[in-house]
């Protein structure tokens, strides 16, 4: 029997390990027409939580999509449920979201994208750390249902 070459064993492993990467943690449909929400990963490194989503429009038209990340009207943000307490996404000194490329949302800033037929954007946000005793979030997003109890890997 033939062995495989180092090289293609190799190729083989790094394609199995993105494709195992790459599987959301959870998704559920928005309310924008043909749009589903992927959670990719929650991540806590020391005081930092890291938030990653895809977006796809699995629908026949493009659409407008919205994430309020910081004023009046946030719909963007964390829960820890147990202990009672909402986490915002992170600002720099000039109050910029610490977030994928943010914009004015009308009441806030926030991520306002349009979204052809077919095609997925990903992004992300920086929010503060719930303690290291907390384990699971509820992550909002805008025009979606809850992912509630995402367990919290921690880097």
């Amino acid at each position: 029997m033939k062995s495989k070459p180092l090289g293609a064993t190799f190729i083989l492993l790094f394609v199995a390990h993105l494709a195992q990467a790459q599987k959301p943690l959870a998704t559920a449909e928005t309310n924008w027409s043909g749009v589903a929400l992927d959670l990719m990963s929650v991540e806590r490194k020391g005081n930092v939580l890291s938030v990653k989503w895809a977006v796809r429009n699995h629908g026949a038209a493009e659409a407008r999509v919205k994430f309020d990340l910081i004023g009046d009207q946030t719909t963007t943000y964390a829960v820890d449920e147990e202990h009672g307490a909402k986490y915002y996404v992170l600002t720099d000194k000039e109050k910029h979201a610490l977030a994928s490329a943010s914009e004015y949302t009308g009441s806030g800033s926030g991520i306002v994208e349009s979204l052809p037929a077919g095609e997925t954007k990903r992004y992300w946000m920086k929010l503060p750390a719930p303690p290291p005793q907390v384990k699971k979030v509820t992550v909002f997003f805008t025009n979606t249902e809850p992912f509630e109890d995402v367990a919290i890997t921690d880097k």
